[in-house]
């Protein structure tokens, strides 16, 4: 690989970010690639691909239950905009914060996020729009256009046939994948499709018209991506207390009593009961009595999760979230992988930061 990179390894898996090419960063399941990020476009012209590196860092943290990798390219066009990413990798996720920003008193105007492709013939995909009707599955067959519409994916898992499955999830900050349903003449389009092996989910997320007037403003979009290396058995059963915290998680009085149960746990924890949620509680995100503010809970359960096993391990105890039988997503991937305790990461001896 010629791209200058950043890696993370773990167990059945290896997670890369790159200054340079096509991708930003990829997913290798047991060696082989599964799960391709692409470049952001700007005013429909502009593309990451011939943007100048900035950054490329790796964070290890001590106890190697995550590692962080960031990067930031600049774009030589118009009036300069920047693009930053910052993953924090742990066990089975993959938890993405992206900013585009206009230089030079500039405004960040039509923007497409990055394209998603899952590679190498995925056998089936499952998926569910932001109006969270339900999940439709369609197997992988021939050629076809899957999904179009203004409302974002919320999830998408797509399976291989060796057992491998990639999940995808908008992040807690729904509302901003939402946001050209707010802003006067303008739109936004999404699609998955399958074509010639890959299924590929593009993001258009802000189409200005003539008459729009964009926000100076930078833009922040959080995601979740998901993923088994193939049929791993679940934790033996661990001697825990058990305990549940109704409603959505990205609530301040929720995140407190959660991390108070962890704070107060001489052992292992349950987490029970969880239900994740879309919410319009305007208030949760720091909003009160706004409306257009739907945010999503899911990434909330990944992030309790990893700050939890951070703290108990250290006395020898663990946690791990059990979503609802019924709710909605409960067979996702990312719901059984919580049902699991983390493991570590692999160290990496000898890389040098830019």
């Amino acid at each position: 690989m010629t791209d200058r990179q950043k890696s993370v390894r773990g167990p059945g898996f290896e997670f890369s970010l790159f200054a340079r090419g096509k991708n930003a960063a990829q997913l290798l399941l047991n060696g082989a690639p599964r799960l391709l990020i692409g470049r952001v476009t700007l005013e429909e012209k502009f593309s990451e691909t011939g943007a100048l590196e900035k950054k490329l860092r790796r964070h290890e943290a001590a106890d190697l239950l995550s590692i962080g990798l960031e990067g930031m390219n600049v774009l030589p066009f118009g009036c300069e905009y920047a693009v930053s990413r910052e993953f924090e990798i742990s066990d089975g996720f993959a938890d993405l914060s992206g900013d585009v920003a206009a230089l030079h008193f500039g405004r960040v105007g039509s923007l497409d996020l990055e394209p998603l492709t899952f590679p190498e013939n995925p056998c089936s995909v499952r998926f569910l729009t932001a109006g969270g009707e339900g999940f439709r599955e369609e197997k992988l067959t021939k050629d076809k256009e899957l999904y179009t519409g203004p409302l974002p994916l919320l999830v998408i898992t797509v399976s291989w046939p060796g057992g491998e499955s990639v999940e995808y999830a908008v992040g807690t900050d729904l509302w901003r994948h939402c946001a050209a349903g707010r802003i006067p003449d303008a739109s936004s389009e999404f699609t998955l499709l399958f074509r010639g092996g890959e299924l590929i989910y593009e993001r258009r997320v802000l189409i200005y018209g003539k008459e729009a007037v964009p926000e100076k403003r930078p833009w922040r979009f959080k995601n979740l991506i998901a993923w088994r290396s193939g049929d791993a058995p679940e934790d033996a059963p661990v001697e825990a207390e058990t305990f549940s915290v109704p409603g959505c998680q990205v609530n301040p009085a929720a995140r407190r009593e959660v991390r108070r149960r962890v704070r107060c746990a001489s052992g292992s924890l349950v987490m029970t009961g969880a239900s994740p949620c879309l919410c319009d509680d305007a208030s949760h995100v720091e909003r009160p009595g706004r409306d257009g503010f739907r945010h999503f809970d899911l990434a909330e359960y990944v992030s309790f999760r990893l700050w939890a096993n951070r703290h108990l391990m250290k006395s020898g105890g663990s946690l791990t979230v059990r979503i609802d039988e019924n709710n909605l997503f409960h067979d996702t991937v990312a719901a059984r992988n919580l049902r699991r305790i983390p493991r570590r990461l692999e160290p990496e001896e000898g890389e040098e930061n830019v």
